[in-house]
């Protein structure tokens, strides 16, 4: 038979159409009705009663920007930049916080037999205690980030309230040396290394450039014998200018001198006349280059260029002298050319006196003038060598310099770390809880009263609306669209 509803009331099915329906359907279903309330009841009843408590333990974390979020690179020039996010620091400390390592030491430091005692039962037959003791201990540990701060909340359960707060700080004190440990970088045994052996290459450069300065005696600076050596070569190029440009003087002179002489000669008839006065000019020649020849021995040796050229000229002189005194003999000349020629020729001895020595005296300048350029042309290359090993020296120091502040900064890093140093602050270190975490066990039991009686409250309207027959005369006389007469009761 299919279900029949009840059009009367406001429109539910039987047996929701009136109170009197409903009340009606759970007293004919109440045995049903109390049998699955108190089995609901019994099962929440009995899970409560039987369920260890648990209490929780808190302590709340300041995570600060530290000397691990400061970048410096290992290489190249110094410097240093600051790499925080707070968003990705918490994370990375949650993800410390629940490494098994940790763990692993706040419960071998504590013991298993204090933590988790019920793992050590032989008849449990736990192959590793250790590991389960972990494994429980991540499950009701939990790190909490509160949103807009750098704030870290934990908190951790465990059947021994004692146990929960100590469990918990002892967890935070390690995992400042795991922080410490997974953010520092011990590089100061090998920075020191490289210290030393940048000091070792420093020396050896320093050692190289003095050796350099003693063996080409540079005991004073470079740029000061350069700028010497210019001067002396910018003054020796003026002296040979002014030399040259007298020697040309002179050599257009004796060219003029010797076309008076030759016309003196071609135009006036000859006659007796004594000519005695070129062997002492001669000599006074001779005279003159003898103090030129002392002048070049106090610059030049014997063996010198410019000596042998003047000791050449005076052997000439000398020959010449000579001759003249074995051949000495009057010539004549006619009277009235004897005065003017005679001047003219003492004119063109001294001229030509002149020239030699100038000539040689540009011969000299012209040799330290070469001489001055070959040291400037070597000083310019010493300069060259000595550029490059100060270079090196510079560069060696500045790694030197370099590696030096960089052992300081990781020795100093180092001592922080053995302090324990970290840049994690607790707000809030864990205290013993006053009671166990979650609902009490006397609101479970009533909530799980409410929820026998809507169970079985439920049980026992669905078993009235699927069973389709009527237990009430109305319920007949409104399907049948008939009046009722009389009803008539029966008891079974």
């Amino acid at each position: 038979m299919e279900p029949e509803y009840s059009e009367a009331g406001d429109g539910f099915p039987y047996p929701l159409g009136s109170v009197r329906d409903i009340l009606t359907a759970i007293f004919k279903h109440k045995t049903k009705i109390i049998t699955v309330f108190l089995l609901i009841f019994g099962i929440v009843a009995g899970y409560v009663f039987t369920l260890v408590p648990l209490y929780e333990a808190k302590t709340s974390l300041l995570l600060k920007l530290g000397r691990e979020h400061i970048f410096r690179p290992e290489v190249g020039k110094e410097g240093q930049f600051v790499k925080y996010n707070e968003d990705a620091a918490l994370q990375s400390e949650m993800e410390i916080i629940s490494s098994k390592d940790l763990i692993r030491r706040v419960v071998s430091t504590l013991g298993i037999e204090k933590v988790y005692p019920e793992f050590l039962d032989p008849s449990l037959e736990i192959s590793n205690p250790l590991e389960k003791a972990v494994s429980t201990f991540l499950k009701n540990l939990t790190p909490i980030p509160v949103k807009g701060s750098s704030v870290l909340e934990i908190s951790y359960l465990n059947p021994r309230p004692a146990v929960a707060a100590e469990a918990l700080n002892l967890l935070v004190d390690l995992l400042k040396e795991k922080h410490l440990q997974v953010f520092s970088d011990p590089k100061a045994s090998f920075l020191t290394k490289q210290l030393h052996t940048y000091q070792e290459k420093l020396e050896q450069s320093e050692a190289n450039l003095q050796a350099f300065k003693h063996r080409h005696d540079l005991s004073s600076p470079l740029v000061e014998q350069q700028r010497r050596l210019l001067d002396q070569r910018a003054t020796l190029d003026s002296e040979y200018k002014t030399t040259k440009n007298k020697l040309q003087g002179l050599v257009g002179k004796i060219a003029s001198l010797d076309t008076q002489m030759q016309t003196i000669l071609d135009n006036i008839s000859v006659s007796k006349v004594e000519e005695g006065g070129n062997l002492e000019k001669a000599k006074a020649e001779l005279f003159a280059l003898k103090r030129e020849e002392q002048k070049l021995l106090a610059r030049y040796t014997e063996t010198s260029f410019p000596v042998l050229s003047l000791r050449k000229e005076i052997d000439q002189v000398e020959q010449f002298i000579l001759a003249e005194q074995k051949n000495e003999r009057a010539n004549t000349i006619a009277s009235g050319k004897k005065a003017m020629y005679s001047a003219l020729e003492k004119e063109r001895l001294g001229a030509v006196s002149e020239s030699t020595t100038l000539q040689a005296s540009r011969e000299v300048i012209a040799l330290q003038i070469e001489d001055l350029d070959k040291k400037i042309q070597r000083l310019d290359e010493l300069n060259k060598e000595m550029i490059v090993l100060e270079r090196q020296r510079a560069a060696d120091e500045q790694n030197y310099n370099l590696y030096l502040a960089r052992v300081e900064e990781a020795n100093v890093s180092e001592e922080m770390d053995r302090l324990k140093m970290a840049n994690i602050s607790v707000i809030q270190r864990a205290e013993v809880p006053g009671g166990p975490a979650g609902r009490s066990p006397i609101l479970l039991v009533t909530l799980g009263g409410i929820l026998g009686i809507m169970a079985g409250t439920g049980f026992g309207l669905l078993l009235e609306y699927f069973q389709g027959a009527y237990t009430r005369p109305e319920q007949a006389a409104n399907d049948l669209n008939l009046p009722l007469l009389a009803t008539f009761g029966q008891k079974l």
